[in-house]
């Protein structure tokens, strides 16, 4: 090909494809020639390269300077590559960046921000599976537990989640009362759950529930000095009727308290609105997680569509679990939280090995307009 050299490099400065040289140069020769043998030699000849410095040049671009390029113009199209940067080249350019960023920085302008102290907060303190009566021998299970030291815990617990809360504008509490607050529902022929199942209780059934009582009353009136109290009852899968019970009672107890509603309707899932909040509180026994959402939208839709954040709140599993829902077209999220229990492992946990969750208790802050905006948490070592 290097006899027609002169022939190439004239159709190729008059800008002419190397399949249009192709046929040209097969034209005039009468046999056949490659484009592919003209690119390939076009390449060799280092013609490219004098293009390729004739569009740098009229467009005021030195090649040298560049990593990579890709410059088009009406007469050409030009990709330019000078190799890879060295990893000091990269360190050195990223130094040089940061110093820029941080010579730039006007650090004062971050305080003319307008931040406003959020108000209108909701408080709801949950303090789930107690177990009240549970009975578990340490030697046994590696940890003592009785109605004694639940009652110990649950006022702990309380008074850590109130004092940590008062660091917000707290107008309402929304204090769910239930989820297995006691550890059984029946009494005869032993101690059993709502469905038979045998518990290990260490006090008499009547003591029992006037302490679950006691303790609940003296909750509702703590937090009622806080702010105002809405009280509801969760039934559970141990104690469903008992539960049902203690609300009737805190109903006669509070009938004429001004700072105090409770509701104790039938319903085994109650839902709560807070501005744009809606909460749905269930003990989590009898639903699938995945149906929870679609439940929340069929059971009150016209709280689902006046809120923007909704949120399930439950127990039963005695440990904590999140849950975040896809997000669809049509509906936003669903946040659906399991809460950590205060109560320890009695002696059919251990010997199912459902123990090491950490124990405690959870309280969230929900602001009218901006949903949660805060958790406190209780923790028992």
């Amino acid at each position: 090909m290097e006899r027609f050299r002169p022939r190439i490099e004239e159709l190729f400065n008059k800008n002419i494809k190397s399949e249009e040289i192709s046929n040209i140069l097969s034209e005039e020769l009468g046999y056949p020639v490659a484009s592919r043998t003209i690119r390939t030699y076009i390449n060799k000849w280092g013609l490219r390269e004098n293009i390729v410095s004739s569009v740098l040049e009229e467009n005021g671009l030195d090649g040298e300077t560049w990593n990579t390029a890709w410059i088009k113009t009406k007469s050409a199209s030009v990709y330019i590559k000078n190799g890879t940067l060295s990893l000091e080249s990269i360190r050195e350019g990223y130094v040089d960046s940061v110093k820029e960023a941080v010579k730039s920085i006007d650090a004062k302008s971050w305080g003319k921000i307008p931040i406003t102290k959020p108000s209108e907060n909701l408080f709801v303190p949950c303090i789930f599976d107690l177990h009240i009566g549970k009975l578990a021998w340490g030697q046994e299970t590696g940890e003592d537990y009785d109605y004694k030291i639940a009652i110990e815990r649950f006022r702990t617990a309380l008074e850590d989640m109130i004092y940590k809360a008062s660091h917000y504008d707290v107008e309402r509490i929304l204090f769910p009362v239930g989820n297995d607050i006691y550890n059984s529902d029946k009494a005869k022929p032993f101690p059993q759950t709502t469905a038979g199942t045998p518990q290990m209780d260490d006090l008499r059934w009547q003591k029992l529930f006037r302490v679950g009582v006691q303790l609940m009353t003296e909750a509702i009136i703590r937090l009622s000095k806080f702010a105002l109290v809405d009280v509801y009852t969760v039934f559970s899968n141990h104690d469903h009727e008992r539960v049902f019970y203690l609300g009737e009672t805190l109903v006669a107890v509070f009938e004429s308290h001004p700072g105090v509603t409770v509701n104790n309707t039938p319903p085994v899932r109650k839902y709560y609105k807070w501005g744009n909040n809606m909460i749905g509180l269930a003990h989590g026994h009898n639903e699938k997680t995945t149906e929870l959402p679609l439940i929340m939208a069929n059971e009150e839709s016209e709280m689902w569509g006046s809120t923007l954040y909704r949120y399930w709140l439950l127990g039963h599993l005695h440990h904590k679990q999140k849950y975040l829902t896809q997000e669809a077209k049509d509906y936003r999220s669903v946040n659906i939280s399991y809460i950590t229990s205060p109560s320890a492992a009695d002696a059919w946990h251990k010997e199912k090995a459902f123990v090491g969750a950490i124990k405690g208790a959870e309280g969230f802050i929900y602001n009218k307009d901006e949903g949660l905006i805060a958790t406190v948490i209780h923790n028992i070592k």
